[in-house]
């Protein structure tokens, strides 16, 4: 008779854990929270970039030809009115967290110069600049992260020429996984806009409910593939086949995990925003966003690194089978 060694499954730390090890984490490399301080002070107290003149234009044209209606016209004026383009700095979900990232505050300390934008080309020139330089900034960030992680309890040292060059190619995959995720939601958003289009003809909530699932399984899915690129230096396409590996042997935790980091960062962003009142107070919600937004981003750094271990004994247990 056949007998099979049943073997231990491997335990892991719960998700209330992981995230205090990421507050613990950053609370003992307080620099990590400098860029994102500092790129919150440029959008605070720096130059603006208005794009306010090109949207005039644009939506006045597009009203005399018919295509858009006077309220229209005056809600995109209204937007852009408040709109800082230095902002695409902070590019989505992977950028560098941002207080400030959206609409100016109505009133500052002291009054920034305003910077206007007139021509269509260069808009376009600045938006491909500023993002290329957001990814930058972002895989700095992240890559610092990364190395608080594993130096984290012991002495090592940095190898800055060999940080530096990881940065560059960390950088392109990041580019990659963006491309990666546009091209997955694209493949969902088929089957689904036309379920979403039918739901809207009896609820405009359920059509934006559905729209919203498919990118939440797309973002959850390839999540961890950021961690595996940047903590462990791992090519696009096997980060993301470990992501997606990851996410459903953890299906509920990593679900968990990433709920509770969305509720305590959008939670306390309105907290901070209390302080905006137009003088200095808004420096202490600054900094507090930052920690707070690093300690989340750490978290999810931990939680990779604690479940990753697990896809390498799988691969040696396949070798072993065969």
């Amino acid at each position: 008779m056949r007998q099979v060694a049943a073997q231990k499954q491997p335990s892991f730390p719960g998700v209330i854990a992981t995230l205090s090890a990421g507050f613990e984490l950053v609370a003992g490399h307080w620099w990590l929270v400098l860029l994102p301080v500092l790129l919150d002070l440029f959008f605070w107290l720096g130059p603006r970039l208005s794009i306010l003149a090109l949207a005039e234009r644009n939506a006045t044209i597009l009203r005399d030809a018919g295509l858009w209606t006077a309220e229209l016209t005056e809600q995109v004026v209204q937007l852009a009115t408040r709109e800082n383009f230095f902002t695409t700095l902070s590019i989505p979900l992977i950028g560098i967290p941002a207080l400030l990232k959206g609409p100016v505050p109505a009133e500052t300390p002291l009054a920034p110069p305003v910077l206007e934008v007139h021509n269509a080309l260069l808009w376009l020139v600045l938006f491909v600049g500023l993002s290329l330089a957001g990814l930058a900034l972002a895989t700095t960030y992240l890559s610092l992260i990364a190395q608080a992680i594993r130096a984290h309890g012991r002495q090592a040292r940095l190898n800055l020429r060999r940080f530096v060059q990881m940065l560059a190619v960390n950088g392109l995959r990041l580019f990659g996984l963006g491309l990666a995720f546009l091209f997955f939601l694209f493949l969902v958003y088929i089957p689904l806009l036309p379920v979403a289009l039918f739901a809207g003809l009896f609820d405009a909530g359920v059509a934006l409910a559905v729209l919203t699932m498919g990118f939440v399984l797309v973002a959850v899915y390839l999540s961890l593939a950021v961690p595996g690129i940047i903590l462990d230096g791992r090519p696009l396409v096997r980060a993301m086949l470990d992501s997606v590996r990851l996410v459903q042997r953890h299906m509920v935790p990593t679900v968990f995990l990433f709920l509770l980091v969305s509720v305590i960062s959008s939670g306390l962003n309105s907290l901070w925003l209390l302080a905006d009142d137009g003088s200095w107070l808004l420096l202490a919600g600054i900094f507090g966003h930052a920690f707070v937004s690093t300690a989340l981003a750490a978290t999810v750094f931990v939680f990779y690194r604690d479940r990753a271990a697990s896809l390498a004994g799988d691969s040696e247990q396949a070798t072993e089978s065969r």
